[in-house]
């Protein structure tokens, strides 16, 4: 199946205990490839009735998965991972024309990602309990691991299919049912990659497409049992508050705003590759991208000579040619980096952005009045 095929195929649709189905909500959102801005697809909000539906599913399929024993389920994670790196190709190729990366990181992120599920695959083999040392005469003491019930997985666009994994996978491990929530930017690719989860039983792994609505319902509904979220500050704040106030668990992350210090005693040469390559990895539209620049004044002209060096290296463009950096994921995050750039102090130098490729020669040139803490720096911001 081509990519263009199986955006057609996935378009407008939720899975559903174990099916594909078309959903029966609103008006859909289009899905445009970033380095064409060309229309690939659509998705839909999934409706409240589509959401108990799923909620249903997963419950019931988690009660006859939490019986299954670890090693068995260890032996269909590890098939899931077989299938996951037998359709490598097919879904590296609709992760970049949906969200941009060049295909090379995309093709890396599949491998990872089938990485991760077999390395919960046998964490679930061997971490199911515990015999203690006696501490009352009499008494034997053991702890058993007992899962909770239905994960909810909201994740962002940046590593969809990796974040996916890890979670998921530790979820399913453990004996958990999950339904994922996908970033908009990334739902039809979802919906192609969970495809290899299909030896687990039917309503184990679901995903619902949509907005904010729709991980808001899902946070708050009273039959699932905890929560992992991937993203921006605030809604992350918001899902823990909710979270709280429910006493449902909760895994969040919500980006960083990481330093990258370069000393006198730092190998410059190696310093300056690594912070070229920390900073555009992805677009720079990673949560451990290096963000602020911190280099002593000994070493301050050199560096900045060969970083300037190394930044002109990377070769920019589609993501689906011979390139070392794609475009922005969508028009949110080119308008974001302009407005960020455009709150501090630096003066950006640089042609027009054309489409979503902003950073093509770009030099960055910090004026004398600027600020340590530059404002606009001072959180990431990961929409989901």
């Amino acid at each position: 199946m081509s990519a263009t095929a199986a955006f057609t195929r996935l378009s407008v649709h939720q899975r559903i205990a174990g099916q594909l189905v078309r959903s029966s909500g609103g008006a859909a959102l289009d899905v445009t490839d970033p380095a064409t801005e060309q229309r690939i697809g659509q998705i839909a909000d999934a409706t409240p009735a589509e959401i108990d539906r799923a909620v249903s599913a997963a419950n019931s399929a988690q009660r006859g998965w939490r019986n299954v024993n670890h090693h068995r389920r260890a032996e269909l994670l590890h098939e899931v991972s077989r299938r996951v790196m037998a359709a490598r190709p097919l879904v590296a190729e609709m992760l970049t024309r949906e969200m941009g990366k060049p295909y090379k990181e995309s093709f890396d992120e599949v491998a990872w990602s089938a990485s991760a599920i077999d390395y919960y695959a046998e964490i679930a083999r061997h971490e199911n309990g515990k015999v203690l040392g006696s501490a009352v005469d009499g008494q034997f003491h053991f702890t058993t691991k007992d899962p909770l019930g239905v994960v909810i997985i909201i994740l962002p666009f940046n590593y969809p299919l990796c974040l996916l994994c890890w979670q998921a996978a530790a979820a399913l491990a453990s004996g958990n049912a999950v339904i994922i929530k996908p970033s908009d930017l990334t739902s039809l690719t979802t919906l192609q990659f969970i495809e290899a989860f299909d030896p687990l039983p039917a309503g184990l792994v679901q995903v619902l497409t949509g907005g904010g609505n729709v991980g808001k319902r899902l946070v708050e509904h009273a039959d699932t049992h905890m929560v992992a979220f991937t993203g921006g500050i605030e809604t992350g704040r918001s899902v823990a508050e909710t979270c709280g106030r429910l006493y449902k668990r909760t895994l969040i992350e919500t980006s960083g705003n990481d330093p990258f210090i370069v000393m006198p005693s730092a190998p410059v040469e190696i310093a300056a590759r690594g912070a070229a390559f920390g900073a555009f990895l992805n677009c720079g539209q990673v949560c451990a991208a290096a963000e602020r620049f911190y280099v002593h004044e000994q070493v301050y002209e050199e560096f900045m000579q060969k970083l300037v060096h190394y930044t002109k290296q990377i070769r920019v463009g589609n993501g689906l040619e011979r390139v070392d950096m794609g475009p922005l994921a969508s028009k949110r995050e080119l308008t974001r980096a302009i407005r960020l750039v455009a709150k501090t102090d630096l003066a950006l130098r640089s042609n027009p952005p054309t489409k979503r490729f902003v950073l093509e020669k770009l030099i960055l040139d910090l004026t004398a009045e600027a600020k340590p803490e530059i404002p606009g720096w001072s959180q990431e911001e990961l929409p989901v």
